[in-house]
Formats: C-alpha cells, structure tokens, sequence
C-alpha cells in the first residue's frame, strides 16, 4: 500500500466521525477561507481543493461566495474515497461542483484554475516542494494557490509531557515558515504567515481520542518505544501542567502565479522615488514601461514622458496609460474633479512583446482608483512581483512593514525593497529582518536626476532572471549601496 493510500484508508474509516471531533480543522479551514476573499477572485472562478476532507474548507468557501455574485466552477477532491462520499452526500446542492477522489501529489486535472487551495492536506504530502510545482503548474496567469498545513512547534506541551517521562516523541518532521517560504516554485513569490490556534480537552486521553477520531492518530507514532505506565503518567502530566490544551502551530501560505515577466513598482507614499526607480529597472531590462493611472500632469510633466526620457526608451516601449488625469490628487479624486468615472475593470496591460515591463502604480497601495477598487487591487489583478519603494529616513520601518503586511495578506507576490535616501544601516536590517524580505538596492539622493545618473544605477539593479529566481541582492549580505 502506497503512502497516499494509507493516508487515505486512515482519513477514510473515520469519515463518518470526522465533522463531530474537527474543530481546530473548522476554524482553521474558516480562517483560510477569510484570507481567499481577501486576496480577491474573479466573477467566475475555475476552484480545484485538495485534500477536502468531509467539506469544512469548501462549506466556509461556499457561504462566503454565496451572493457575492461570484459563480465559481469547483472541483473538490480527496485522496479518500470515503471522505468523497461523504461530501458529495452532504453537500450536492452547490452549484457547479464535482466530486473527484485524487492524490493531491499526482493530481489528474488539467489546468487553469483560478484558485487551487487545500486545508491541513499539506503535512501529509511526502514531497512537498514537488507537488507544490506540480499544483502551481495548474493554475492560470494570475491565479492563486491558498493552504494551511501543520508547523514545526505544533503539540509543544504534549510532546514536553511525554520527554519528561522519558518518552522521545516520534512526530511528523513539521516545517517551520521559512522552510515553507523556500519550497515555493519559481514563477512566482509566495508568503507564509504562523499562527497558534489552541484547543483545551477534558482530559489528555480525550486529546488522543479526538486525534484518531479525525484520522490523524499520533499516540502509537509518538511514544517509541510504548510504556503504557510512562505514557500514562504522561498524560497525567499533560492535564495537570497544560491542562489538557494543545498547540497547533498553522501556517497559511498564499502564492498567485504572475502573468507575465516583469514587476509592478509602488511605494510606502508618495514623492518615494517610485519613477525613479522604475527608469533604473526599465533600463537595466530595456523593459517596456507602463503607468496605467496619470495624475498630475496640470503640475508636473507625465512619469511615461519622464521614463522614456531617463531611461532612454524608443517610443514604442513606452505603453500609453489606461487614464490619465489633471489634477496631482488620487485616481478617484482626480476623476471626479474632471466629472469622469475610472472604469476599473477595463484596466488591462497592454500588448508588450516578448520583452518585460515595468508597471508604475500611483502613490501607495491604498491609493483609491474607482468604486472601492484601491492600487493593491490593480497589483494583485496583474499578479507581477512588487517592488516597493521606500525611504531610508526616519519613520520607513513602520510604513515599511504595514505595506509589506497588506501585499503579503492579499497573496501578492514580493520581489523585494528599494531604499531611497542617506544609508541608514539600522532601517535597512530591521526591514530585512522583520520583512522577511531582500533589500534590493540602496539609492543616493542623486544631485541631478539625468539619464546619465540612471545609467549608473541601472547597472547595480538585479537581472530580471536573478529577481524571479530569488537570486537577486542577497538576505545576507543585504542589497547593493551606490
């Protein structure tokens, strides 16, 4: 029997028990559920989920889909017969869902899903970084793998019960967040989040009990060897110090698959150096450039014109914006002086050849475009690796890491920070550190702004195939200094 299939046998014979004793598994799959909405679907998503179980994660989907007016296709799959079953008794009256048992490592769909995601199937895989190519591999431009496994750190208190009476835990080896941040396939950047959900039992045998009612028994697995007087004497332990509750470190990882090669460039605000940034890159790629919302341009030249310009551009890589608007305000405020309404929807990338683009945003992320729609929602649309711009002066940490927290939130993928201003080695390592991300490079207060000043900052600008492939200015050492 494979390791699929004994998993599978496992999860199966207790399908019938299994709703009764989840609840870390409920709440977990709910908390997922959140974190999919918030990174945004389209009005018509293609869903696969693995590893369904009875259903907990495609309920949680299902009712916050409901009269949204989204009208998804799904695919819910199991490596378990049995847990099929079950679902597809229980839940056949959502719409437009089929039933399928599938082994999550050999998945047998073809792609172009919007979304693919899967509840606490992960600990379970046998290669991880492989199948999670393989599940990357079937979604479309711009769509969105969502999980939640089992961390390192998981049942703490229990296994501490059981050492201290002499027992050597014998666990499943549970990766930790940058062992997870690592396994994501190229393509692409992921993040992961760690969270501590607990839950209390009336008695340590009932914790045991509630495991192998859900199919995940780890008391033969987790005394070697097995002294029952030991392991009672545990599980007294396990009552009297920690009164019975138990840790499940979860990790929540959101990964979108980028559209086409290239960044989409934004900032912790305004006047950031956003544009002058966007020119260094342009340049160091001979990229195409596109800012597809002008404001401004009653004060100050257009930024196409200026990176066409500095960047030394021929006309035809410099991509006419979607809007372009007069007054040096947001999108929204900018339209609605001009009595005009953006329309968000139809903002799409222009045709660009076979060559990269660099995509400039307006402002921040939550610059306000039309109808509720913010700047983030336009990255995460185009689904391009970020590059965020940021100060290197006093008060960048906080802006810093709020905008690096809302990117990864909604799944947007992070190719690193460019920092503008004096060096400042003390914000450049606590962004780095407390980011969890690559500083790209260090830019001076040039004297004059000229094409000749980002010839030379180009020159220090990561190839675009180090950037996608994570191999651009190193966690350790940090980012180039001009």
């Amino acid at each position: 029997m494979s390791r699929a299939q004994a998993v599978g046998a496992r999860f199966g014979a207790a399908a019938d028990r299994y709703d009764h004793h989840a609840a870390v598994q409920r709440t977990v799959a709910a908390r997922l559920a959140d974190r999919i909405l918030a990174a945004g679907l389209p009005a018509a998503p293609r869903i696969l989920e693995f590893g369904a179980g009875t259903g907990l994660l495609t309920d949680a989907l299902h009712s916050r889909l409901a009269g949204s007016g989204h009208a998804p296709d799904w695919t819910v799959t199991d490596v378990s017969p049995a847990m099929v079953a079950r679902s597809r008794a229980t839940r056949a009256g959502h719409a437009a869902t089929r039933f399928l048992s599938m082994d999550a490592e050999r998945p047998s769909v073809r792609g172009g899903y919007d979304l693919i995601c899967g509840s606490l199937a992960m600990q379970w895989f046998s290669d991880r970084p492989a199948t999670l190519r393989r599940l990357a591999g079937l979604l479309a431009p711009g769509g969105l793998l969502a999980v939640s496994t089992l961390c390192s750190g998981s049942f703490a208190a229990w296994h501490a019960a059981l050492r201290a009476e002499g027992l050597q835990p014998a666990a499943p080896d549970l990766p930790g967040a940058a062992v997870l941040q690592a396994e994501w396939p190229g393509g692409g950047v992921g993040a992961w989040s760690c969270e501590t959900v607990l839950q209390a039992h009336q008695s340590g045998i009932g914790f045991l009990r509630g495991l192998r009612a859900v199919g995940a028994d780890l008391s033969r697995a987790d005394v070697r060897p097995a002294e029952p007087l030991a392991l009672r004497r545990a599980l007294r332990r396990f009552e009297r110090e920690h009164a019975a509750t138990a840790e499940y470190r979860i990790g929540t990882g959101l990964f979108r698959r980028s559209v086409g090669s290239g960044v989409f460039v934004t900032g912790t605000g305004t006047g950031i150096g956003k544009t002058l940034v966007a020119a260094c890159l342009a340049r160091a790629w001979n990229a195409a450039y596109w800012k597809p919302l002008q404001t401004g341009i009653d004060t100050e030249a257009g930024d196409s014109e200026t990176v066409g310009r500095l960047a030394r551009l021929p006309p035809e890589q410099v991509l006419p914006p979607a809007c372009v608007l007069r007054a040096p305000l947001s999108p929204e405020a900018a339209a609605a002086l001009e009595g005009v309404a953006i329309d968000f929807d139809g903002i799409r990338l222009p045709p660009h050849g076979d060559r990269p683009v660099v995509v400039e945003g307006a402002g921040g992320l939550m610059v306000p475009i039309a109808d509720g729609a913010m700047m983030i929602d336009l990255m995460a649309r185009l689904a391009l690796p970020v590059v965020l711009v940021a100060s290197s002066m006093l008060g960048t940490i906080n802006h810093t890491l709020l905008s690096l927290e809302a990117l990864r939130a909604r799944g947007i993928p992070v190719a690193g920070v460019v920092l503008n201003g004096p060096p400042s080695d003390g914000n450049r390592d606590a962004i780095r550190r407390y980011g969890r991300v690559r500083v790209l490079a260090e830019l001076p207060m040039f004297d004059r702004v000229d094409a000749a000043a980002i010839d030379q900052a180009a020159g220090w600008m990561p190839s675009l195939r180090r950037l996608e492939e994570g191999e651009g200015a190193a966690l350790d050492p940090p980012g180039t200094r001009l």
